[in-house]
């Protein structure tokens, strides 16, 4: 009796931890700056300008490997400020696929912001990612925030680009800590 009470305990405490680490990752960045969120390989982004529009409708399920890895190049970032690097977010699930970023950081702002997975296993989702997210980065680039607002038609996309977004900006907040 025992073990099985014992094993429930774990099993709640675990669920607790998981529900913890996602409003973490996805609710808690956007309770502070706002909203967005897509998936598949490739490249679409922006370089201090770049942009359009488009919608979501389409059924696209790839994971890729989501790694958060960093590169800094220089410090600053313990007082609110970005640190200077790249940084590759996790990928930001969402109904159609998955949306992970390479964002670049020069001079404390956000440079570059390039999706290196989004949702792209039919035309469909092809075109959506190939207009939302070069709009999105732009977006970004310019509000220097993942405080964005999302791309008409194409929220799903919208949404995880935001969170993956935030997750990047986070690493280059904490880079110097």
């Amino acid at each position: 009796m025992n073990a099985t009470i014992t094993r429930a305990a774990v099993a709640v405490i675990a669920g607790l931890a998981i529900v913890g680490d996602a409003f973490l990752l996805f609710v808690k960045p956007h309770a502070d700056v706002g909203a967005a969120s897509t998936s598949q390989s490739g490249t679409l982004g922006a370089s201090s300008g770049s942009g359009s529009t488009d919608s979501d409708t389409d059924n696209s399920n790839n994971s890729n490997d989501s790694s958060g890895s960093t590169d800094s190049d220089s410090a600053s970032g313990s007082d609110g400020t970005l640190t200077d690097g790249t940084y590759t977010s996790v990928a930001s699930p969402n109904e159609y696929g998955e949306v992970q970023l390479q964002v670049v950081v020069k001079g404390g702002k956000i440079t570059t912001v390039n999706a290196i997975t989004y949702p792209n296993h039919t035309d469909r989702s092809r075109s959506i990612s190939a207009q939302a997210i070069p709009e999105l980065a732009e977006r970004a680039i310019s509000k220097q925030s993942s405080d964005i607002q999302f791309v008409s038609g194409a929220t799903e996309t919208s949404t995880a680009f935001v969170n993956s977004l935030q997750d990047a900006i986070n690493q280059a907040l904490n880079a110097s800590k």
